[in-house]
């Protein structure tokens, strides 16, 4: 058997999990196996690295387990459901010089799109406001309720008796009780 330090990042991570996961749910590797339709020695060989954790028993692990399979590989954000890769072209602090890194947007599952027109952000202030404002176009916000994601710099806001929604940022939310409806913007696109 390969020494921790010697195994790759993942399966030291799921070995960690899995110990910790085993006391805590009370459980043996031929319950987990019948659980997730393997053999015992197939979770033994997934352990031991000698079969090698791809992406889906890494999520297969991590349902079973009840983590998130980000905590068994970081690196498999790409393969995960509601991910978007985008790449990353350059940097503005440097034009000259392309980076070519991605971006991985995981977003909840109850996001969806909503068609937002300019006037739809007259609450914004500064800058950004006023380059929505003269972009003359339409855009979509894709948005989740905000019980989902409360963090989020900005809301899609429809206050009570209107039919309209407008975008707010977090720190100008209108009072609690005049709001009927709070989606928190996930991110903006021109349409």
């Amino acid at each position: 058997m390969k020494k921790p330090q010697e195994l790759p990042n993942s399966v030291n991570n799921l070995r960690a999990i899995w110990d910790s996961k085993k006391v805590e749910m009370q459980f043996t590797q031929v319950e987990a196996a019948k659980e997730l339709g393997w053999s015992q020695g197939a979770i033994s060989h997934y352990l031991n690295n000698i079969t090698s954790l791809g992406p889906s028993a890494i999520i297969k692990f991590a349902n079973f387990l009840g983590v998130d399979p980000l905590d068994i590989d970081p690196e498999i954000r790409e393969f995960l459901p509601n991910t978007r890769t985008r790449v990353i072209r350059y940097d503005c602090d440097n034009l000259s010089r392309t980076i070519d890194t991605k971006l991985y947007n995981r977003n909840p599952k109850s996001s969806f799109w909503v068609k937002t027109h300019p006037r739809a952000f007259k609450y914004l202030k500064g800058s950004v406001a006023k380059m929505v404002l003269t972009l003359n176009t339409d855009w979509h916000t894709n948005v989740c309720p905000a019980k989902d994601y409360p963090d989020a710099g900005a809301f899609l806001i429809q206050l009570k008796g209107e039919k309209r929604a407008f975008v707010y940022l977090k720190d100008d939310l209108p009072p609690a009780n005049k709001i009927a409806k709070k989606f928190a913007v996930l991110h903006t696109e021109i349409s």
